[in-house]
């Protein structure tokens, strides 16, 4: 029997449930134990800072640690400048107002480097499922599409499969960096993408 496969997509606009921004805690010095300690202290000031914000614990991970040398080229040569340490913490928040917050605030009492926000849909949210049936709806009104206009009916589901899904957020709102303190950074969220795909055969009835 004849078949058909094809692919439906569906996407719907929802408000993230989280954001997650990230602090990183720098310092160069000549030696790398006295590099590692003072990134190690300036860590320990983010934390006091985050809990002043009434930033959960266990809403924050670090992520990365590292101590390199540094250094520059001058004409030609590398000269060595000491050695640098990092630390940076990833914050993963429900409030963009306190996400602005801690952002603005680590800029301007920690002189942190910060990234993000990162905006994300979570995976219990509705709109993962609204995405997937317009998927599913989209797929049959395709094939329907095909075999109608061949001059046959469509037939029993052969196999269905997922390819993936993904969440995407607005152009504008990918990344956000700082470099120098100031006034508050405002964070808006607006809305994610959230869209779904899946693979159907359908069987072909000759009309």
């Amino acid at each position: 029997m004849a078949t058909i496969t094809v692919r439906g997509s569906g996407a719907v606009a929802a408000t993230p449930d989280d954001v997650t921004v990230g602090l990183t805690l720098e310092a160069l010095r000549p030696t790398p134990a006295e590099a590692f300690h003072e990134a190690s202290e300036r860590a320990a000031a983010a934390v006091s800072l985050l809990d002043e914000l009434g930033v959960p614990e266990g809403s924050r991970l670090t992520s990365a640690v590292s101590l390199l040398e540094h250094g520059e080229h001058v004409d030609g040569q590398w000269q060595h400048r000491g050695y640098r340490a990092s630390t940076r913490v990833a914050v993963r928040l429900a409030d963009g107002g306190l996400a602005s917050r801690v952002l603005s605030e680590a800029v301007a009492r920690l002189e942190a480097r910060v990234d993000g926000p990162s905006w994300r849909v979570a995976p219990y949210n509705p709109a993962h499922g609204e995405a997937r049936r317009l998927a599913a709806l989209d797929a049959r009104a395709k094939a329907e599409a095909y075999v109608e206009a061949l001059g046959a009916r469509l037939g029993a589901i052969a196999t269905i499969a997922e390819p993936g899904a993904q969440t995407e957020p607005p152009a504008a709102l990918q990344a956000l960096r700082l470099s120098a303190a100031g006034s508050e950074m405002p964070v808006a969220a607006g809305d994610l993408l959230v869209s779904a795909a899946v693979d159907v055969t359908f069987q072909v009835e000759q009309g």
